[in-house]
């Protein structure tokens, strides 16, 4: 049978299999390493070899990846035999990093297979020790080619190819402005500014007007409008090195970088400071505090916190009331919704954190409104919360801050000794995995410090000149709270108290936040109004 003749054949140990690969595109447009040039020399090899070339495999992928869909193709075909050689370019097409080298060396081992080279050879005792050496000086590479972009960021160039919408890279890689998508962006922010609206309407108000999409897509979409609505870019300053991108075998991870390791690139203004400023107000109050399908009035909307499981109370209401009498049950409806705050533990995880689920909507509202009268009546008490933040030496805080640069200096170098130590076989890769992960874990964790540290320290200034203003405000507005309406009453509310939580034994915590906002857009009402 044809097929007998095939398996006969197939067992003389003359089969292989050829595999090609270049790291993007780019690379394959070029003579000496684009995928027709390796094949045809690894062609004439087998040729030379007496070898049958059985099956062919070629991608574009990084070899530090052991995730290349033809590479996971080649080892599940070599696991079943299908062939006796593999045969490469190069060894370094086949891996440049540990784990692809580990995953073929594991089937290489267990099925028996030859790996063969045609621009060099491969020494099976030292591929796995090599491929190490080779994610080295790919982190190297990537560490050489990282330190060039700073520096042409440095200069005030762009060292990268996508700029954000409205902008194009000019001569000297100099950032310009395209004026017709410039129009678009002023119209975005005033329409947000302006207006309050959010990213759907605006998306179908540019999809309606044929608004130019740039390199943007071929329609208009929301998650493009909220770039465009939080990219800072657009006042005139655009940072280079904000994260650092880590290629994994489980992905890309991104880590945000300390932004004092930011690179400024000027860039020419398409909206002013303060427009971008209120922008993120809109944005933040639509965000927290939008009513959504509320249609009833919750003066302590996203206010209150269960102090059990940690989740927010939720407004609900009813009108509809049921009376049963004997056997019989009667269902009224209301002309006033009874309503109710419920815990959203409760509600959507069934924590069981609440002995009573829902508490009267009427007896909480006035038991925090009275707290918050009693505050207004001292307002030394919100004065003495705001100078508290400023009791901190300066002094203290710089020396943590110095304390955590070094710590971040001193993690780096024990990344790099571990790495030394698996080059050197004192420790397996298993080991150097968990210390890897252990190293990034203290990284993060010394640079989330930074940023309190410096985030401290940034908020001293001005706290004075603040807790004056507060004083001012609360002793002009204290006679006239009863006078508000319920939505100024909402707004109070919100200046003073950063949550309100409630255990289970439903006693109440106040927590006061530091006003903020602009305290003149709350006024007593004038004599005479309701």
């Amino acid at each position: 049978m044809p097929g007998t003749k095939v398996q006969k054949q197939k067992s003389q140990g003359n089969r292989a299999a050829i595999y090609a690969r270049v790291s993007d595109k780019s690379q394959d447009a070029e003579d000496k390493t684009s995928i027709a040039e390796q094949t045809s020399d690894m062609e004439a090899y087998c040729e030379r070899r007496g070898l049958t070339i059985v099956a062919r495999y070629q991608e574009v992928g990084q070899g530090w990846s052991k995730k290349r869909n033809q590479f996971q193709k080649m080892l599940n075909d070599a696991k079943l035999g299908r062939f006796d050689t593999i045969v490469c370019w190069k060894s370094d097409r086949l891996s440049r990093g540990m784990y692809p080298a580990a995953a073929l060396m594991e089937v290489v081992e267990a099925s028996h297979v030859n790996l063969e080279a045609v621009m060099d050879s491969i020494d099976m005792k030292t591929f796995g020790l090599m491929a190490a050496i080779g994610k080295i000086e790919l982190d190297n590479f990537r560490e050489r080619s990282s330190m060039g972009k700073r520096g042409t960021a440095k200069a005030g160039r762009i060292p990268v190819s996508n700029v954000p919408y409205g902008y194009r890279v000019g001569d000297g890689g100099r950032p310009e402005i395209v004026e017709e998508e410039a129009k678009v962006v002023r119209r975005i922010y005033r329409w947000c500014v302006d207006e309050g609206l959010g990213a759907t309407v605006i998306r179908n108000r540019l999809t309606a007007e044929g608004a130019p999409l740039g390199r943007a897509g071929k329609r208009w979409w929301d998650g493009q409008i909220h770039r465009i609505l939080t990219n800072e870019t657009y006042k005139g300053t655009w940072w280079y090195g904000r994260a650092r991108y880590v290629s994994t075998e489980d992905g890309i991870k991104v880590y945000d970088q300390d932004p004092e390791n930011w690179i400024g690139v000027p860039f020419p203004a398409i909206i002013d400071a303060e427009t971008w400023d209120r922008c993120q107000e809109m944005r933040t109050k639509r965000k927290t505090y939008s009513g959504r399908n509320t249609k009833i009035f919750y003066l302590l909307q996203h206010l209150v916190r269960c102090t059990e499981c940690g989740m927010l109370m939720g407004c609900m209401a009813t009108r509809k009331r049921t009376v049963k009498h004997g056997d019989k049950v009667y269902k009224y409806e209301m002309e006033i919704p009874r309503r109710y705050y419920k815990c959203y533990g409760v509600q959507h995880f069934q924590t069981g954190c609440r002995e009573h689920t829902m508490i009267r909507a009427e007896r909480l509202e006035e038991l925090v409104w009275e707290q918050v009268k009693q505050v207004l009546a001292n307002p030394a008490l919100i004065v003495s919360g705001i100078e508290s933040l400023g009791e901190q030496q300066e002094g203290g805080l710089s020396e943590e801050v110095v304390r955590a640069e070094r710590e971040l200096e001193k993690v780096q170098l024990e990344e790099d000794r571990a790495i030394r130590l698996y080059v050197s076989g004192k420790i397996t890769e298993a080991q150097l995995d968990h210390q890897r992960k252990f190293i990034t874990e203290r990284l993060e964790s010394a640079r989330r410090k930074l940023d309190d540290y410096r985030a401290r320290e940034s908020a001293q200034a001005g706290q004075r000149e603040m807790a004056e203003r507060v004083l001012e405000w609360a002793e002009r507005i204290g006679d006239g709270l009863d006078d508000l309406p319920q939505e100024q009453r909402r707004e109070v509310l919100r200046l003073l108290l950063e949550e309100v939580t409630i255990n289970r034994e439903n006693n109440l915590n106040f927590t006061l936040a530091i006003p903020s906002e602009d305290l003149e857009s709350i006024e007593p009402p004038v004599s005479g109004e309701q």
